[in-house]
């Protein structure tokens, strides 16, 4: 007796779950094997931390989309943001990829800058972070005083 056709499990919805939930779920359907599943960034200027590092990064994108099948030759990528920036708006953006503020244009969103407004950067601050000789207005030990709020250099 022939059989009817073979139900794939569906891609779940997964949008603004972290990366940890968001892999155990993928996972757990049974067909995606761990080398299939990859993350991306949701932001074409964003880089992801280290491996290991971005556990608690959410979803923005999946590819799949939900409630596609996901069968045995599926290959998934999850677009992560840090939870900070939230996920981009898909109609912002040129070519599908919308990019993060960058207000100083050094390629560095300004999430991860500690100077998002300096503009010489590459020439005052090579490392994108004051020396410790006091040339920027800071005092004698540990580098200087420096403004750089809601960052993650400080």
């Amino acid at each position: 007796m022939a059989g009817g056709p073979i139900r794939w499990p569906k891609m779940p919805d997964l949008v603004w779950k972290t990366w940890r939930t968001a892999q155990k779920e993928v996972l757990d359907l049974g067909v995606v094997p761990d080398h299939h599943l990859r993350a991306d960034t949701a932001y074409g200027n964003d880089l992801l931390p280290d491996e290991g590092e971005y556990g608690d990064w959410r979803v923005c994108v999946t590819d799949p989309a939900e409630g596609a099948d996901v069968t045995l030759d599926t290959w998934v990528t999850l677009e992560l943001t840090e939870p900070d920036n939230g996920c981009p708006q898909p109609d912002r953006g040129h070519d599908g990829r919308v990019d993060l503020p960058d207000r100083d244009d050094d390629g560095d969103p300004d999430y991860r800058d500690p100077f998002p407004g300096d503009r010489n950067r590459d020439s005052t601050f090579p490392n994108g972070l004051p020396d410790s000789s006091g040339s920027s207005g800071g005092g004698s030990s540990g580098g200087g005083h420096w403004n750089c709020p809601r960052t993650r250099w400080c």
